[in-house]
């Protein structure tokens, strides 16, 4: 059900079906549980496809965030639908959620979220380590 666009290592980009509902949802949890045990732990999806998205196709992306902000990943939605952004932020989604509008615009936020996350962080050093112990 989610078609998929790119695959870099643990970054994926992938595009929601026309319909995410009650009838739909179960293949869409399906595909995605597929991405996430293949290592998937930055995923992107591309709403423009979609033209209805019900509490079903809803539960699945915040289960998709949920398990993702749990390994330590992202999950970042390009959402260019006025409407359907203005959904998400009535639910408060668009302030646990990276939500964008194009799909290049998601792409850079989730890679910026990945390299941030395997930078290794700097060390600030100790009074032993600059010999003023």
């Amino acid at each position: 059900m989610l078609r998929l666009i790119d695959r870099s290592e643990d970054l994926v980009i992938a595009a929601l079906p026309q319909d995410v509902d009650f009838c739909t949802g179960p293949d869409v949890r399906a595909a995605g549980e597929r991405l996430l045990a293949d290592g998937c732990r930055y995923l992107v999806l591309d709403s423009s496809p979609v033209a209805y998205l019900d509490s079903s196709g809803i539960t699945v992306l915040v289960g998709f965030w949920q398990h993702l902000r749990n390994a330590g990943g992202a999950l970042v939605l390009a959402v260019s639908d006025e409407h359907l952004r203005w959904r998400l932020g009535v639910l408060g989604l668009d302030s646990a959620m990276t939500i964008t509008t194009t799909l290049d615009e998601a792409v850079t936020r989730a890679r910026r979220l990945r390299d941030a996350a395997h930078r290794p962080t700097q060390r600030i050093p100790s009074a032993a380590d600059t010999g003023r112990a």
